[in-house]
C-alpha cells in the first residue's frame, strides 16, 4: 500500500506550488490524489482535459510523486449532476464521464474516485462551533440541525428505489468503459450515512447498501473508496467491513480517518482519537492484501495551522506511515538514518 496525499495545483495556472511538493516528499508521501473540477472552468461541463491531466502527472513525477488517484469533477451543475437527478442531459454527461475515464487511463492513473449524492456533506452547521481534542477545530454532524436548515428542493427528493435505478443506469454504461481502460473505480459512501437526508434516500449509507452496490455490476473495475470515517458513522464493525470488501477485492482507495459518536450525531476526530481501533484496521488491510493508496481526510484544524492545514495533515500522515511500517512484516530493518 502507498501513503497518499491530496494535492491541489493553482486552478488558473495548473501548476503545483513547489512548497506543497516539498512538503509531501518531506513527510514520506510518494503518491498523490488530485481533484478535477477546476479543469472544467468556466463551463463546469465536458470531459476532463487530457493535456491538464498529463501536465499534473509530469509535475508530480518530476518531484518523485506518482499520480495515483483522480477524483471526478465534484459540485452542483458539474460533470454528472443530471445523472444523479435522473434528468434530461444525463446521457451526454455519461458520455463525458466515459471520455474522462479514457483520458485518465491515458495519463497512467490507476484509480478514479467518484461520489453519488445530492445533498453535500453536512459538517460545521452554521451557528455551531465544533471542538476536538485540546480545542482543535473539527467538523461535526447533527441530524436535527440539518433537518431544520430549510425546505427540501422538490426536484432533489428521491426514493431509494428511484436512486438505485439512476445509479444502475449510470453504472451499466460507465463500468464497461472503466474496465476496458484498466481502471479501478472507487465510490465514496454517503456521508453522513443517515437513511434519508434533505429528502434524498441515502442508499449508499449502510453496509448492506454497499454490498448491493459492489454486486450491481460485476466487474474488476467496480469497487469502493473505503472511507473509514463514514463506515464508522454507520455504527458498523469497521474491521469486519474491511475484511468483507477487501477479501472480495472491492477496496480501491482508503480514507484513513475516524469519528466519535453515532449516525445521527458525530464529530470527526484526530486519526488516533476516535471510536475505531486503528491499529487493528491497518492490520486488516495488510491481511487482505490491500495494495492501493492510504490517504488522510478531514484532518482537524490545529493551533497555528496554515490555510491548507499542513500541521493537521502532517500529524495524520505521520500516524498512518507509522502504522504502515509497524504492520509490514516484509520490510527490511532500517539501517542508519540516511535521508531519502
Amino acid at each position: 500500500m502507498h501513503l497518499c496525499l491530496g494535492l491541489r495545483p493553482d486552478p488558473e495556472t495548473g501548476e503545483f506550488a513547489a512548497e506543497d511538493l516539498a512538503y509531501a516528499k518531506q513527510l514520506g508521501v510518494d503518491h498523490a490524489q488530485i481533484r478535477t473540477e477546476w479543469m472544467l472552468e468556466p463551463t463546469k461541463k465536458g470531459p476532463v482535459p487530457r493535456e491538464r491531466l498529463l501536465r499534473c502527472r509530469e509535475q508530480l513525477e518530476a518531484a518523485g510523486i506518482a499520480l495515483a488517484v483522480v477524483l471526478l469533477p465534484q459540485g452542483r451543475d458539474t460533470q454528472y449532476w443530471q445523472a444523479r437527478l435522473g434528468a434530461p442531459g444525463r446521457d451526454q454527461e455519461i458520455e463525458d464521464v466515459c471520455e474522462s475515464l479514457r483520458a485518465i487511463s491515458e495519463a497512467g492513473v490507476p484509480v478514479v474516485e467518484w461520489t453519488w449524492s445530492i445533498p453535500d456533506v453536512w459538517g460545521n452547521i452554521k451557528g455551531k462551533t465544533n471542538w476536538g481534542r485540546g480545542g482543535a477545530g473539527v467538523r461535526a454532524f447533527d441530524y436535527d440541525l440539518v433537518e431544520k436548515a430549510g425546505p427540501v428542493t422538490p426536484s432533489e427528493a428521491v426514493s431509494a428505489e428511484e436512486m438505485w435505478d439512476r445509479l444502475g443506469y449510470f453504472m451499466q454504461r460507465v463500468m464497461p468503459v472503466a474496465e476496458e481502460c484498466g481502471l479501478r473505480m472507487a465510490l465514496h459512501p454517503h456521508d453522513p450515512p443517515t437513511p434519508f437526508l434533505r429528502g434524498e434516500a441515502r442508499v449508499l449509507g449502510s453496509i448492506e447498501g454497499l454490498k448491493r452496490f459492489v454486486e450491481m455490476v460485476p466487474s474488476p473495475a467496480n469497487g469502493l473508496n473505503f472511507c473509514q470515517g463514514t463506515i464508522a458513522e454507520m455504527e458498523a464493525d469497521v474491521i469486519a467491513a474491511i475484511r468483507y470488501f477487501g477479501e472480495r477485492d472491492k477496496i480501491n482507495h482508503v480514507h484513513f480517518r475516524d469519528i466519535s459518536g453515532t449516525t445521527f450525531s458525530f464529530r470527526e476526530t484526530f486519526v488516533d482519537n476516535g471510536d475505531t481501533n486503528m491499529v487493528a484496521a491497518m492490520q486488516a488491510y495488510r491481511e487482505i492484501g490491500y495494495r492501493y493508496c492510504m490517504m488522510p481526510d478531514h484532518t482537524p484544524r490545529v493551533a497555528g495551522d496554515s490555510g491548507y492545514g499542513h500541521t493537521g495533515r502532517a500529524y495524520a500522515l505521520g500516524y498512518i506511515r507509522a502504522l504502515m511500517q509497524a504492520t509490514d512484516t516484509t520490510a527490511e530493518p532500517a539501517e542508519g538514518g540516511a535521508s531519502q
